[in-house]
């Protein structure tokens, strides 16, 4: 075999060739582990929240996930059991003294949260297996999880490897599609959360319009990837049966047999003006589903 130009070249300069780079394994950055959940997907699912997000919801349940700490510093002193250190200009966290109190988080005035480990897809995957036998798979949410996809394909790689546990994404939709192919060789299915329909009240209920959610939607749909297509239902936003008439519509024109859940929004967890809005009732939702229903999609329901 003649060798190859590198190694001519190396030859002549008396040198041995360069060592090629390798690049270290990704490390996701983790904001809460579940190792029970039976509303993330089918059967009791492991959920791994990551940090970080591409929107700003009004209504987020999780507004602490949304940014990455940016090391100001305001939490420190604020932490009763002494868990937050700032260092060389970063805030460190001891998770074995943190009394998991929140203080920090309801600090935060950037919604972030410094409680956050980084982990490679390996260490992940060492807290959650020894749960295993009680599982039927992994579900990863945030935050998005996509803005951190490298992390995500080698997770779900390192999950289907060591298991047979199911893998899948709870995801706001605002990713582009060539970048979600990567993704689908490991992906058992997603769940896409779909705002709204109308793309302006999109707008300026998240800080993004809904054109690529809907072509994620679309994508996900033909892959036979889509588990669910979800909506939370705020009265004055989204609870009219034209929203309702339309989200079915745009759906039952991909495939009937989409499922699509109306979720009951909570102001638990939120922030803001969200805190005072209500929840809806039950007649409202149950006539979400029978206008979803009327507009040829199969599969309608709601949340408790």
């Amino acid at each position: 075999m003649a060798p190859s130009f590198m190694s001519q070249s190396a030859a002549k300069c008396g040198t041995t060739p360069p060592v090629r780079e390798l690049h270290p394994e990704p490390r996701g950055m983790v904001n809460k582990l579940l190792m029970q959940s039976f509303v993330d997907g089918p059967g009791n699912r492991a959920v791994v929240f990551l940090q970080g997000c591409n929107l700003h919801c009004r209504f987020c349940h999780n507004p602490q996930t949304i940014q990455h700490c940016s090391h100001c510093g305001l939490c420190v002193d604020r932490c009763p059991a002494g868990a937050l250190e700032l260092r060389d200009g970063k805030v460190h966290w001891d998770a074995e003294l943190c009394r998991e109190c929140d203080t920090c988080t309801k600090t935060c005035p950037h919604l972030s949260s410094p409680r956050v480990w980084h982990y490679t897809a390996s260490e992940l995957w060492q807290k959650i297996s020894p749960y295993e036998p009680f599982l039927s798979g992994v579900t990863v949410t945030g935050g998005e999880p996509l803005l951190q996809l490298d992390f995500v394909i080698e997770f779900f790689e390192q999950v289907k490897s060591a298991s047979s546990l199911t893998t899948m994404v709870e995801t706001n939709g605002i990713i582009d599609v060539s970048l979600l192919e990567q993704l689908l060789p490991v992906l058992d299915g997603a769940l896409v959360d779909f705002k709204v329909f109308d793309s302006q009240a999109h707008q300026e209920l998240t800080g993004h319009d809904n054109r690529m959610v809907m072509q994620t939607i679309t994508f996900l749909a033909e892959q036979h990837k889509l588990h669910a297509v979800r909506q939370t239902v705020i009265p004055g936003i989204n609870a009219d049966e034209e929203n309702a008439r339309r989200t079915a519509g745009f759906l039952a024109g991909i495939d009937a047999q989409i499922p699509l859940r109306f979720l009951r929004f909570r102001p638990h967890g939120t922030r803001g003006e969200a805190q005072q809005w209500q929840s809806p009732d039950d007649e409202v939702l149950d006539t979400l589903v029978q206008v979803a229903r009327a507009e040829g999609l199969h599969d309608v329901s709601h949340s408790i």
